[in-house]
């Protein structure tokens, strides 16, 4: 049997319940005392989930710098050795010397949830010192003159950044998803012949395979919840406005939001309670004052044997199935949350909602790419590009000295010159889908949530499993659906927040996951029905961490 095949079952009962115990504790508290900068094997940091290392760190068991060190130890590991994974493109090079400080600072007072805790966070967002490329080799030296709003919220909270993950080039994959000329392909950690979609490939495989407790990605059209899925992650789409998209390449603004990525609910609650907020340089986080998000820090399921009594979850009978064991494995989802005490209840949106990528979706991103990277472009010195038609002309240049195997997705020239010819921005379609037709899908989802008392609609977050990286190799990857993610563009077009979870594994080994999308602002909520639906389920349903080789982490370079 192969690590892979012999790791699908590390659930997450059985990892919590091996570590547990005060015998333990006090074990690990003297080895990390006989050496500072080393965390002892036995702790399985690399299993540990974000919730489970705050404890640790808050009962002395392990120090943000030794958690630090055990990253950047297994990212050097698993990450630059072959088969790679290829989720990390740069390391932060004062990471250590940051957790160093804010150990020492750990006794001053009351801290949050993220204090000391290591993080990545996707090639398309600022971080001072580190280029910001997008995963294209043609800005691998264009540095930021500051932190995105983001990261640096993240780091108020504490957090130690690691360094920066691969993704989809320029975040659109035309065909390629999870492929960047910078980076190469990003593997999915529980089997590295699978692809892990995109855009946000690298932020997903770096949490998946261990390599950080969470990832900070971005999501215009399901960047997020794809990669999410394929990596069995948990993942917020928030509400259009939460998070402030400063300081990030943009790809279509009137759907661009930052995103986390954890492996459990209340860590990613935490994760975007620190990165929400209003920012004066972008106006749609304004909202934030008047409706900022609450609780996240202390979410608690009822003492209850059905928590979920009362609250009503719309199933979307007429979406287009695709996979039968993704179908099989959403059926005993319906199931669960019916044992939770929810009601759920067969719903019919009207057939736009299923065809949103030509009418709006499509056209707004075609729109809006060219003149807002053109704005974000401004920032960098002279000797970068500054323009589309620059960026286009320096992938050409790559691509004719590459011999037989060009760097840039061909199809992603072509789709830069298409912009170029078209000149979209201030077009009818895009004015009229603009100023009509997003404020009355807005406007119709939450009529139709309200009137059928929904306070949630539930689907497969993605009608396939990850596919194979090399088309046609594995006969397992049957999925009939001619568009994978209909459903998805629902929380893109309207800007409602999207929680997508994981709901088991596939045959072939790889997760699947199930989305629950709320009305506008109401990602509490959503996090409160998902952190019901996670807890006591079947050990079958539950991910893990891929078997990939433990390291015990011996050295990194302060």
């Amino acid at each position: 049997m192969s690590r892979l095949e012999g790791g699908r079952r590390l659930w997450w009962r059985t990892i919590s319940g091996m570590l547990t115990g005060l015998a333990l504790a006090a074990s690990a508290i003297a080895a990390a005392s006989a050496d500072p900068s080393k965390a002892p094997a036995s702790l399985h940091l690399e299993r540990r989930t974000l919730p489970e290392l705050r404890d640790m760190l808050d009962r002395g068991e392990v120090t943000s710098e030794q958690l630090t060190r055990f990253y950047l130890a297994r990212i050097g590991t698993l990450d630059d050795q072959g088969p790679t994974i290829n989720a990390m493109l740069d390391l932060a090079p004062g990471a250590i010397a940051r957790a160093r400080e804010l150990d020492r600072h750990r006794d001053d007072g009351d801290h949050g949830p993220l204090y000391g805790i290591p993080f990545v966070v996707k090639d398309n967002t600022d971080v001072k010192g580190l280029p910001t490329s997008g995963g294209s080799m043609v800005l691998s030296h264009a540095y930021p003159q500051d932190s995105a709003h983001v990261v640096r919220r993240l780091e108020r909270a504490g957090a130690v950044l690691l360094g920066k993950t691969n993704m989809t080039e320029f975040a659109a994959s035309y065909g390629d998803a999870g492929y960047s000329s910078r980076g190469g392909v990003t593997r999915n950690p529980w089997r590295l012949d699978r692809s892990v979609l995109g855009s946000s490939s690298g932020s997903a495989a770096a949490v998946a395979a261990g390599f950080a407790p969470f990832a900070l990605g971005t999501d215009t059209e399901g960047s997020v919840r794809g990669p999410a899925h394929a990596a069995g992650l948990v993942a917020m789409r928030p509400t259009l406005g939460r998070v402030s998209r400063d300081g990030i390449i943009p790809l279509a603004m009137s759907f661009d939001t930052p995103a986390p990525m954890t492996r459990t609910v209340q860590g990613n609650a935490w994760v975007l309670d620190a990165m929400a907020g209003r920012d004066d340089a972008d106006e749609v986080t304004w909202f934030n004052d008047t409706a900022p998000l609450e609780g996240l820090e202390s979410l608690a399921v009822p003492a209850s044997q059905t928590p979920l009594e009362g609250l009503r979850v719309g199933i979307i009978e007429h979406r287009e199935a695709g996979n039968t064991e993704i179908e099989t494995h959403f059926a005993r989802a319906l199931k669960r949350l019916e044992a939770l005490g929810a009601t759920s209840v067969k719903v019919t949106l009207d057939k736009h909602y299923l065809d949103l990528w030509p009418g709006v979706v499509g056209p707004v991103h075609q729109a809006e790419f060219q003149p807002q990277l053109e704005r974000y472009l401004r920032q960098f010195d002279d000797g970068e590009p500054h323009t589309l038609k620059e960026i286009m002309e320096r992938c050409e240049a790559l691509n004719q000295h590459a011999g037989e195997h060009p760097p840039v997705t061909p199809g992603r020239i072509r789709g830069m010159q298409y912009r170029l010819n078209k000149r979209l921005e201030g077009s009818s379609e895009y004015l009229d889908v603009i100023s009509r037709r997003i404020p009355e899908l807005r406007e119709h989802l939450s009529q139709f949530m309200a009137s059928n008392r929904l306070d949630a609609l539930i689907f497969p977050t993605e009608a396939c499993p990850a596919p194979p990286l090399k088309a046609g190799e594995h006969s397992d990857h049957e999925c009939t659906a001619s568009e994978p993610f209909a459903l998805g563009y629902i929380a893109s077009a309207t800007g409602f927040p999207e929680l997508t979870m994981p709901m088991g594994m596939t045959r072939a080994g790889v997760p699947i996951n199930v989305s629950l999308l709320g009305g506008e602002r109401q990602e509490a909520a959503l996090y409160r029905l998902g952190l019901a639906f996670m807890q006591d389920v079947d050990d079958d349903d539950v991910l893990g961490l891929p078997a990939m080789a433990p390291l015990e982490p011996s050295s990194a370079n302060p």
